[in-house]
């Protein structure tokens, strides 16, 4: 089982949350599963993923070529993929993993968090995704969305399908949960020519 993981690469980012990505990133690997992000070694997204090494796991980064000028590319994870475009990237990323974990990010990571969501609302994958809310982070979303069904935008079976979680022990409880659940399938319901 891989688990994708969507994150911010600011250096900005804070330090207790640089604490908490670190711990999830070493939480999947512990559990046996592949660990699968955007490439890159710095803020959030570095952190969870060098979790996920200093337990020994399997570290996929996925990172467009153009953005090798802009990010700098963590060169010490298993296994590095170039893409030509971001479409590109994401295709892979939503092809090879099983679950997905969005953690505090910017627009990157919304989009990307967006887009999935979007994916599993039209059935395009059914893989699930969870939200970590470290102190509220993403408390102004959830509301966002609690307004948006409100007002008939999202429907109410479609909101039961954004899960957040507050802290590292509810990521650790879900990252038990899906590997009990796991029955060692592929992951392939993504549409490949979307």
């Amino acid at each position: 089982m891989n688990i994708c993981v969507f994150s911010g690469a600011s250096t900005a980012s804070p330090p207790d949350f640089l604490v908490q990505a670190e711990r999830i990133g070493a939480m999947i690997a512990a559990r046996g599963f592949g660990f699968i992000y955007g490439g890159g070694c710095t803020g959030m997204m570095g952190a969870s993923a060098k979790g996920a090494l200093g337990q020994g796991g399997i570290v996929h980064g996925i990172i467009p070529r153009f953005l090798q000028n802009l990010e700098p590319v963590n060169h010490e994870i298993t296994r590095l993929t170039l893409t030509e475009t971001m479409h590109e990237r994401k295709q892979i990323m939503y092809h090879e993993a099983h679950a997905f974990i969005v953690m505090p990010g910017g627009l990157g990571t919304m989009e990307e968090m967006l887009e999935v969501l979007t994916w599993r609302q039209l059935h395009v994958i059914h893989k699930p995704i969870y939200i970590f809310n470290p102190d509220g982070f993403w408390d102004s979303l959830r509301t966002l969305f609690t307004h948006a069904g409100a007002h008939g935008f999202i429907q109410k079976n479609h909101l039961e399908l954004i899960q957040f979680l507050d802290s590292t022990d509810d990521i650790a409880d879900i990252l038990d949960t899906l590997l009990a659940e796991w029955d060692g399938t592929e992951s392939s319901d993504l549409i490949s020519k979307v």
